[in-house]
């Protein structure tokens, strides 16, 4: 039995190599996806790509597990959204370092297919078919906040898909708490709505 004098450590399971995959299969990467596609510019997609960013985003979140303590895998969401929003910055500060006429410097993953990222992370992590298919459930999640008006599509990218505390939407979209949560559940219903139709019922169940 566990005592005060020896506690037993705290569960760190993005630490394990065996429940490292599982982890990510619980995240819905393809919401992720839409998040970091949305932090790219259009001059920015032609030098790097949401599944770059996504694959580094891995591979220094695994490099750096240690910093991070476990909470929830929202949390741990939230953490791997932060490493990714630093990767797309430097991504930008990379071009336009290059436009100037610096030093190229090459994206490390740039030049590395998902089976070479792979092998630098826990089995289970990524695989060409997942990438695929996290893609494929993208472009359709894309295509239904699109067909949002705009003061909708705002407040549920921010809502659903950065996962921003709903008073922290408000203030952000200068909004009366009451009206963000208005246009939030009139936006989620028909994003789900069009989602359904582009996916199919069952396929649009989990995730954003």
């Amino acid at each position: 039995m566990a005592t005060t004098d020896d506690p037993r450590p705290a569960a760190q399971p993005h630490r394990d190599p065996t429940e490292w995959g599982r982890l990510v299969e619980s995240l819905d990467v393809a919401s992720l996806f839409v998040v970091i596609g949305g932090w790219l510019s259009p001059k920015l997609r032609s030098e790097v790509s949401t599944e770059d960013v996504w694959q580094e985003t891995l591979w220094c979140s695994w490099r750096d597990r240690e910093q991070h303590e476990w909470r929830n895998l929202s949390a741990w969401r939230s953490w791997l959204l932060s490493i990714a929003k630093n990767r797309v910055r430097d991504a930008g500060r990379s071009m336009g370092r290059q436009k100037r006429g610096g030093e190229h410097n090459t994206a490390p993953f740039s030049l590395l297919t998902a089976e070479s990222v792979s092998s630098l992370l826990p089995p289970g992590s990524t695989t060409p078919s997942r990438v695929a298919g996290f893609r494929e459930r993208a472009r359709a999640m894309e295509t239904a906040l699109e067909s949002l008006d705009e003061e909708l599509r705002v407040i549920v990218r921010l809502r659903l898909f950065e996962e921003v505390p709903m008073r922290e939407v408000a203030a952000q979209l200068a909004l009366p708490l009451s009206t963000a949560k208005e246009r939030l559940l009139r936006g989620v219903s028909r994003y789900r709505q069009r989602l359904r139709m582009l996916l199919g019922s069952e396929s649009s169940e989990s995730g954003p």
